[in-house]
């Protein structure tokens, strides 16, 4: 596992396959803490395998070009992003899976999470970086919008017959001066 440190007692790595295990006890952690934040719940994904959690991570067996990262703090698993580039859309990166736990929030991980996925998405040459945040996440919107992320098209249901909604919103990582030299 690749690991960036940083100032606040906190670090940054990239998940790895060996890091399935890990992987899948702070995911399914978000999912007890958020259920209303994710289109995937606890008990769809308590369900899956270990060889299912293992695949997950083999992201080029899957042939999926992904940047899964997870925050450590006090040697214990405090949030999770990923960033993804789907085939389909190369000019943009995905962020899912985006958490932190209530008791390391407004320490500057998710700040730290997305700046890494940022980064990454701009070595990979995406124009913009997208996600959908719980409309009721004030939080995390606010985190969004103060990064530079911006609303995109109305908001839409987070899961089948929801009545929680979440808004889709992007981010433009090269200004038009840059783009046109």
């Amino acid at each position: 596992m690749q690991q960036v440190p940083y100032m606040k007692n906190f670090n940054i790595k990239v998940l790895a396959p060996e890091n399935w295990a890990l992987y899948k006890s702070v995911r399914l952690e978000s999912l007890r803490d958020s259920p209303d934040s994710f289109g995937a719940t606890y008990e769809q994904e308590s369900a899956l395998s270990d060889s299912d959690w293992q695949a997950r991570l083999d992201l080029s067996a899957r042939g999926l070009v992904a940047f899964p990262l997870v925050a450590e703090q006090g040697g214990r698993a405090v949030g999770l992003a990923w960033g993804v580039i789907h085939a389909t859309e190369v000019e943009t990166a995905h962020i899912y899976q985006m958490w932190v736990s209530p008791a390391a929030r407004g320490k500057g991980i998710a700040k730290a999470l997305l700046d890494e996925i940022k980064t990454w998405a701009i070595d990979k040459e995406c124009d913009c970086l997208a996600l959908d945040v719980t409309t009721s996440n004030e939080a995390a919107v606010c985190l969004y919008r103060s990064s530079g992320f911006m609303a995109m098209g109305p908001p839409v249901p987070l899961r089948r017959d929801s009545f929680l909604m979440m808004q889709p919103m992007e981010m433009a990582l090269h200004s038009v001066a840059e783009s046109t030299f």
